[in-house]
Formats: structure tokens, C-alpha cells, sequence
């Protein structure tokens, strides 16, 4: 019997010796570690198998294979099973160097092998008998058929992404990936700026609905339960290390999807320091005036930038590493034309009416139009009276006004342009000013174990001018976060031994005080 089974056994006859609460307990534990070595997580993970055979064809039985992280010199050591097949099912994305002995054999070690997240990775060897001490040196290649799996998907690289049109309206996006993905829409933003801060975009995939598309960052579900379709966090395109994106026959381990899961690797830190910095900036002062423009037609003002960088590498060499980025989007902008509305003119402003005690319709109505005095009449509005004030008819008494009505009226600015339509205009610029940060950590103790913890943050404070005029006008704030760690067990890398969950929150802020007392000085009671 196995150690493991012995193990089993001997906590199985202390549950019996226990109370039935107790005992419920530590076997539901028991279950949750014993099942443990099920929960592969590949979609946080890659995998890597292969054959070893000898120059007949015939199977190695018992070949020791490494798989050396070249970043951070962390390995995996494993050996051929009775059929010649090894299999790696918890590595984290990065490129490998696989070194493949045997007794008699001349050693195979095969470098620059990639592993993705949520992927497999094949690297077969038909090893030399020795003659000598010898290795033999392989370049691996890009398979031209993916044969370990069924799944369709879409694999980019932190170049590739980086890469990616910037179609946003808040600058890059690793979501424009979805431009090019087989069977998906052309991505597009969907809700306002207020309720979907990171500006974050939608595709249907496959016909699917954009609320069957599934997003993972480092393994934990990106959700905004509020609006759905849209994911709570897009990390900055220099944080990315893969996106991979499964349109197809997703394995068991996907799930909680119609449409696309995507799964989003955010970088680590290795070995050698690496780091970038990074500026995109236009403005209306950069953009082409259409040939059949008027001479005096500007284009609005439009000022965009978007700053950051990233550094990563090693707090302890081959030990502990750590990854961090911080990227800024800075845009003032003011209303394409400004922003013209329609207010009450001539008799029906409320300054005028103030001073002459009523409200004048006579200059407004048409020719033949009366507006008559609801208080009079039947109910179903025969022989009702036109309004009067003071026997003038179409006036309207400000005695006659509702005390809350009037309070309303007095809060609509006067005409600034002349004309009964687009008589009020206002040039207002407003801005939108959001901060993403990413900190990763990773910690290899030993080869059978990792852990690594992320905290990512995104504050968000947008202004839109409000269309009358600043009164009480509110500046929006938006803030997301999580944590997220993840500890592979001592038994094997495949084990999870514990997962903290990830927590998300919004919060939406009114950065001005706002004014008390508004609904009952209004006239209005019943709030």
C-alpha cells in the first residue's frame, strides 16, 4: 500500500472514533486534499509530454526528463512510464530548456521549448545509443498540427499583443485581439464611461451572446456582475505576458462559457532585470481637417495621453520574483460644436416672467392654438376656458404655478443665443483620468512547489459636463481591485493545497459635497 492509502486509512479510523459534526468536517477536508491532485488548473498552467523511443522505434521505459524554466531556473524532473511517455501538467508559461537521459543513450536536451497557459507542448526524442559521453542539441520547432488536443484556440505573445491596433476610446487594449480571432465580431465598447471605467469591449463569438464570453486573469475569473458582458479589469497591454483564447470544444476544466474564454497571463519576474517605459499621445492639433471644411471650422479640443512602464526581476535569485507596472491614461476633451440646447425664450423664461408676474405663451402658440385652464370644464375636457391672467388670455399667473414647478424653472439658465431651438450654449471640457496598477510576486521554495500572489488596482476619475450649467455637477469615481494567490502542495506540482479568492469592489464617489435641503426648498415634500 502506498503512502498516500496509508494515510487515507489512517484518517478514515480517526473519523470513525469521532462525533458526528467533527467527524463531517475533517472528512470533508480529507476529500478536498485527497482530490487535490485533480485540480491541474490548466487553465493557469501548461503542459508539456512527449515519447521517448530508442533508434528502433521501441519505447524507453524509465528516462529521466527535466523541464528547466529558463527565466527562473525553476525545473520539474520526471520519468518515462512503461509506454515511453512523460508528461509535465503544471508548468507555468515560459520557455524551456528539456534535457531527456537514459542509461546507454546519449542525452537529448532540446532548448527555447515555449509552454503557454492553457496549452500543451509536445517534445518527442528518439535517443542515440552511446558510444560516449554525448548530447545531442535540439532546436525546437512549432508544431504544424496540434495533436494533444481538441480545443480551437488563439495563442498571443507579450510582443504580439503589444503589437494590437489601438482601437479603444481610452487607448490600447489587449481585447482587440478579438479582431482576429476566427468567428468573432469586431470588438466595441458597450455602456458610458461612468459605468464602464476601463473602457472594456465586446464581441459576439461563434453568434453567441458577448454574456457567454469568459475572461481569466492568472486563473481567476474577471466578472463585473453589474453589466455582465462587460469583464471588471483590463490589465495595461505591458502587463501581459500570453492571452490565450479558446473559440471551440473547451475542455472540462473551462466551463462557464458559450461564447470565447479567455485566459490572460500577467508577467513575472525572472532572473534578469527587464523593464520598459512607454507614451502614446495625440491631440486635435495632430489631426487632418476634412478637405470640404469651411476655413473657419476647428476641430474640437481632443488632448490624449497614455503613460507608463513596467519592471520586473529577481528580490532573491532562483528564489523570489517580483513584477510590477503602473500605466496612466490622461484625455480632455471638449463637445464635438459644443454642447447646444434648448431653453424657455422671450415670455416663458422665468426672469422675464418674474418681473412681469406671469408666464406669456402668446408669442410661442400658433395661430388659432389656445392652451386652456384644466380646472375648468368637464372631466372628459369639454367646455373648458382658455387660461388667463388677469382677462389676458394664454398668460398663465405665477400664483397659478405650482411652488415646485416654479423652483424648477428658476434653475434653467437664460438664453446666451438667439432663436427659440439650440437658444443656450455651452463650451465645457471634460476629462477622463485613470490609473492601472499590477504587482505580482512569485516564490519557488522548491522544485514540487510555487506560490505567487497579484494585486491589481484601477482608480478612475471622469468628468462629463453636465448640459445646463455646473449646478451640483458630480466627478465619478471608480476603483476595482483583487488579490489573488495560489499554492501548489508538496505531493506533487499538480496539487492545490490552498487558493485564496480573488475579491473585487466598485465605488462610485461624489467628489463634491453636495447641497441639503434641494428637494424641500423646492417645494417638493414628499422624498
Amino acid at each position: 500500500m502506498s503512502k498516500h492509502k496509508s494515510l487515507l486509512a489512517s484518517i478514515y479510523s480517526l473519523i470513525v472514533k469521532l462525533k458526528n459534526a467533527s467527524a463531517l468536517f475533517l472528512l470533508f477536508a480529507t476529500l478536498l486534499w485527497a482530490t487535490a491532485p485533480l485540480c491541474s488548473a490548466q487553465v493557469l498552467y501548461g503542459s508539456l509530454t512527449g515519447m521517448v523511443a530508442d533508434p528502433s522505434g521501441a519505447s524507453v521505459t524509465g528516462a529521466k526528463v527535466e523541464a528547466l524554466n529558463v527565466a527562473t531556473a525553476a525545473s520539474q524532473q520526471g520519468t518515462t512510464d512503461g509506454n515511453g511517455i512523460y508528461r509535465f501538467s503544471a508548468l507555468l508559461p515560459g520557455t524551456y530548456k528539456v534535457t531527456i537521459s537514459a542509461p546507454n543513450f546519449s542525452t537529448q536536451v532540446s532548448e527555447g521549448v515555449r509552454v503557454e497557459g492553457n496549452g500543451v507542448q509536445r517534445v518527442d526524442a528518439r535517443l542515440k545509443v552511446a558510444t560516449a559521453a554525448q548530447n545531442v542539441t535540439v532546436s525546437a520547432e512549432a508544431p504544424l498540427l496540434q495533436a494533444d488536443r481538441s480545443d480551437v484556440h488563439t495563442n498571443l505573445n507579450a510582443a504580439q499583443i503589444q503589437s494590437l491596433p489601438s482601437i479603444s476610446s481610452e487607448g490600447r487594449s489587449f481585447q482587440a485581439l478579438y479582431r482576429i480571432i476566427p468567428g468573432a465580431s469586431l470588438p466595441m465598447e458597450s455602456n458610458s464611461a461612468g459605468g464602464n471605467p476601463q473602457r472594456a469591449m465586446t464581441s459576439n463569438v461563434n453568434g453567441q451572446s458577448t454574456q457567454g464570453n469568459n475572461t481569466r486573469i492568472d486563473g481567476v475569473q474577471d466578472a463585473y456582475p453589474w453589466l455582465p458582458n462587460n469583464i471588471a479589469y483590463v490589465p495595461p497591454t505591458d502587463a501581459i505576458e500570453t492571452a490565450n483564447v479558446v473559440t471551440s470544444s473547451f475542455d472540462a476544466e473551462q466551463g462557464n462559457a458559450g461564447g470565447a474564454v479567455v485566459n490572460v497571463q500577467i508577467k513575472s519576474g525572472t532572473n534578469q532585470f527587464h523593464g520598459d517605459v512607454h507614451e502614446l499621445h495625440t491631440d486635435n492639433a495632430l489631426s487632418a481637417l476634412n478637405y470640404f471644411s469651411p476655413s473657419s471650422f476647428r476641430i474640437p479640443l481632443n488632448v490624449f495621453n497614455q503613460f507608463g512602464g513596467a519592471i520586473g526581476g529577481p528580490i532573491k535569485k532562483d528564489k523570489l520574483f517580483f513584477f510590477g507596472n503602473w500605466e496612466s491614461t490622461r484625455q480632455v476633451q471638449a463637445p464635438n460644436g459644443g454642447n447646444p440646447q434648448t431653453v424657455p425664450f422671450g415670455g416663458l423664461a422665468y426672469d422675464a416672467a418674474q418681473s412681469a408676474g406671469f408666464f406669456d405663451f402668446r408669442n410661442v402658440l400658433p395661430a388659432g392654438v389656445n392652451i386652456y385652464d384644466p380646472r375648468t370644464g368637464a372631466a372628459d375636457g369639454t367646455g373648458r376656458s382658455v387660461i388667463a391672467c388677469n382677462g389676458v388670455q394664454n398668460e398663465i399667473c405665477l400664483s397659478d404655478v405650482d411652488p415646485a414647478s416654479l423652483a424648477m424653472v428658476q434653475l434653467i439658465p437664460a438664453p446666451n443665443q438667439s432663436g427659440s431651438s439650440n437658444n443656450y450654449f455651452l463650451t465645457k471640457t471634460g476629462f477622463f483620468h485613470r490609473d492601472d496598477f499590477d504587482m505580482k510576486v512569485n516564490y519557488v521554495p522548491n522544485q514540487r512547489s510555487t506560490v505567487f500572489g497579484r494585486y491589481s488596482l484601477s482608480r478612475s476619475t471622469i468628468f462629463d459636463p453636465p448640459a445646463l450649467g455646473e449646478q451640483r455637477a458630480p466627478i465619478l469615481a471608480a476603483a476595482l481591485a483583487w488579490i489573488r494567490c495560489r499554492f501548489p502542495g508538496p505531493m506533487a506540482p499538480t496539487v492545490c493545497k490552498v487558493v485564496f479568492p480573488h475579491f473585487s469592489s466598485t465605488l462610485f464617489r461624489i467628489l463634491e459635497t453636495p447641497t441639503p435641503g434641494i428637494p424641500s426648498s423646492s417645494g417638493i415634500t414628499s422624498m
